[in-house]
């Protein structure tokens, strides 16, 4: 929508695009909390003595979703260098990939982790139920069409499930590689934007000197 209704080449170095640029930078340093935090196992355990590492994993993505919406104010929705496209570019794949990506594998791990635990509770009854027709008095060949009748449906349904677990783990695994893409993306997007703010500095505040 701000494409549509504010588009300005000067905004971006006016006092309140500034502000808008200063905040949305230090909104988006603070997700680099969240990678420090998690890669120091000294940190890590610190941090989560009072708190839950989930809180500080939603921090990093809202506060990067929020900065990037200031940092697109920021631009004024005017982008007239191949340093501003290209940080712009960087910036929404790092925090699309991020967004999708933690979501969606929060969503696939809960779904495996249910679906292991419907498919342990129909393999302990398809256990019980086989021993109960090896072992009861219609053990034998009588016993088969009514035992094939009960447990057929039962392994078919174990069969299903094991099938879709396997196919949700490869996505998953899928998705770790969508998280590396990420990573990547963050690295640049972080390089362009203090190549950015140094630009910024010796560009437009040379007076202060």
């Amino acid at each position: 929508m701000g494409f549509l209704v504010h588009r300005s080449s000067f905004f971006a170095g006016s006092l309140l695009g500034g502000v808008f640029g200063v905040v949305g930078a230090a909104f988006m340093l603070v997700p680099l909390t969240y990678t420090v935090i998690k890669r120091s196992a000294t940190l890590r355990r610190a941090f989560t003595r009072k708190h839950s590492f989930a809180t500080l994993l939603q921090a990093h993505v809202y506060f990067g979703l929020i900065g990037a919406l200031l940092a697109i104010i920021h631009s004024g929705h005017k982008f007239q260098s191949a340093l501003g496209v290209a940080l712009t570019a960087s910036m929404l794949l790092s925090v699309l990939t991020g967004f999708i990506g933690q979501h969606y594998l929060r969503y696939v791990a809960e779904n495996i982790r249910e679906k292991k635990a419907q498919l342990d509770g129909l393999w302990r009854l398809l256990d019980g139920q086989y021993w109960a027709y090896a072992q009861g008095p219609t053990a034998g060949v009588a016993g088969t069409p009514k035992a094939s009748a009960e447990l057929l449906p039962l392994a078919s349904a174990a069969a299903d499930l094991q099938y879709s677990i396997q196919f949700q783990e490869r996505v998953r695994r899928l998705f770790n590689a969508w998280l590396s893409a990420h990573i990547a993306f963050s690295i640049i997007f972080y390089l362009l934007l203090a190549l950015h703010i140094w630009a910024g500095i010796y560009f437009g505040l040379r007076w202060f000197k």
